[in-house]
This record gives structure tokens, sequence and C-alpha cells, in this order.
């Protein structure tokens, strides 16, 4: 099964702030990512590489919860920094089918925001 575009962003060119829309945002800090690889599909691990700004910002923590059935994925993924904004998350797994929602949280300053995004799968 493949996403069904709900992909908030196309292609991530190197940090520029801010970032074009579609971005998630919250207060001042905006992020944008794009899948790895192959498309994302139910039970196979994928990863994405984010871009943050302001690119001194830091992604702390990455993950993705089913609102509706009030879960989230079974994996931790592993988040690594690539410079300029820009990170690689791996070890994502969505295991079922629905909407899920992709949860990042990135301190910037001395605040931690929470930034969320949509993600639909047949």
């Amino acid at each position: 099964m493949r996403v069904a575009a709900l992909l908030l962003c196309a292609a991530l060119p190197a940090a520029a702030c801010p970032l074009p829309a579609p971005a998630m945002q919250s207060g001042a800090v905006q992020a944008a990512w794009q899948v790895q690889g192959a498309p994302i599909t139910v039970g196979r691990h994928f990863a994405l590489v984010v871009e943050v700004c302001p690119a001194s910002a830091l992604l702390v923590r990455v993950q993705a919860a089913m609102p509706e059935h009030r879960h989230g994925m079974n994996y931790r993924p592993t988040v690594q920094a690539l410079g300029q904004g820009r990170w690689h998350v791996q070890g994502l797994m969505f295991h079922m089918p629905g909407l899920w929602e992709l949860q990042l949280e990135v301190q910037a300053d001395s605040r931690t925001e929470q930034l969320r995004a949509a993600v639909m799968l047949p």
C-alpha cells in the first residue's frame, strides 16, 4: 500500500528559513519532511529527512500515533543530525493502515515545540 499523499512537503532544499509551504509549524519553529527511499507502506520500516527552521533548533524526538485508535508505533526511531538544520530519522514503521499523526519534538532556544502532520495509509 502506498501513502495517500498527505505528505506535507516535496523536496527539501538546504536550510532556507522560513521553509516554503506547506511546512509544519508551532510558534516560531517550522519543519518539513521527506520520505527517504521507498514510499511508506504498512508493516515496513522507512526513513525520513527532516529540515527544521531555525537551523539551530534541535530535533529531539520523532514519533507517530493513530489518534483514532489511541496508540502509537511499536518502534522507537533514531534521530541523527546531518547539519544545517537537516536530520535523518530511521526506524519508523506504521504497522496498520489508517490515519497516522507524525509528531516532531523540536527544541529552539529555551522552548520545546510539538509539530504534527497527518499521514493517511490506505
